[in-house]
């Protein structure tokens, strides 16, 4: 089974200029593999013979979280067509300024989704702050995975937001929250997720740039890291699911650690099964 735990869709109609410009905010450093749209995302999923995609949308205002919300139930419930619903797993997202923050997150997991997508650079918050405890609280509580950008990001100053020592602290004063600590437990910080993440009860997720994946450190916590806390991701459309397959398969992992990563793990943290194409 394969599952990427970590990918991003856009509306059609405005796919081509956010690409564009998330692109042209990193200084063109990356580029997307793919138009970012859900039929390609389903298309990629098909021609690798990947079962499931969780769609992490951002809510970088507090008015988006409704819409956000109706949308993941859009594609759960097959408003979005039967391949949608049968191969993508749709997070919500919940802006952490928001006064209802707390109202909303019940409602997403009365709702039935899984989990809630985080970015500290486009919500602005500082990760282990007393409020983003508060909330991760309410999300253990509810059973709601957490979907985190951790580290740097590439458009953004590097204001140490959400690095591994701030995850690190968010474990210790959330025991048992269900979080995924996104491109390894932190973006060009992975000596930190190193000292303060390796072999801790977190979810690493796989998601890395190509001019990353031979970093030293990268390879390490790949290795090294528990592989039942490993999952695959690949930050779709920044990196296609060929390329995450292979970055993972280099790694010469056991086959029964290989397969867990690639979709075993993230199967039992989401309660899904397998969903072949044929």
């Amino acid at each position: 089974m394969i599952i990427d735990v970590h990918a991003h869709t856009f509306p059609d109609e405005l796919a081509g200029r956010a690409l564009q410009k998330l692109a042209e905010k990193a200084d063109n450093a990356i580029a997307p593999a793919a138009d970012g749209t859900l039929r390609s995302l389903l298309d990629e999923l098909r021609r690798a013979d990947a079962d499931y995609a969780v769609v992490c949308p951002i809510a970088t205002k507090p008015s988006q979280t409704e819409g956000i919300l109706a949308e993941a139930l859009a594609i759960r419930d097959g408003e979005r067509g039967p391949e949608a619903a049968r191969h993508l797993i749709p997070f919500a997202s919940v802006h952490p300024s928001d006064e209802a923050r707390f109202d909303h997150l019940t409602r997403i997991a009365e709702s039935g989704i899984r989990g809630i997508k985080l970015h500290p650079y486009y919500q602005p918050c500082v990760l282990d702050a007393p409020e983003m405890l508060e909330f991760f609280r309410c999300c253990r509580d509810l059973n709601l995975v957490v979907q985190c950008h951790c580290g740097f990001d590439i458009g953004f100053p590097f204001e140490p937001l959400c690095g591994p020592e701030r995850i690190a602290r968010v474990l210790r004063e959330v025991p048992g929250l269900p979080f995924i600590a996104a491109h390894l437990g932190g973006w060009r910080q992975w000596g930190g997720a190193l000292e303060h993440l390796l072999g801790k009860d977190v979810f690493l997720d796989t998601a890395i740039l190509m001019q990353d994946a031979r970093n030293e450190d990268v390879q390490r916590l790949l290795r090294e890291h528990p592989c039942e806390k490993l999952l695959f991701a690949t930050d779709w459309p920044w990196l296609s699911i060929d390329d995450g397959l292979r970055f993972v398969q280099r790694a010469g992992l056991p086959a029964a650690a290989e397969n867990a990563v690639l979709g075993g793990n993230a199967a039992a943290l989401l309660g899904v099964g397998p969903a072949p194409w044929r």
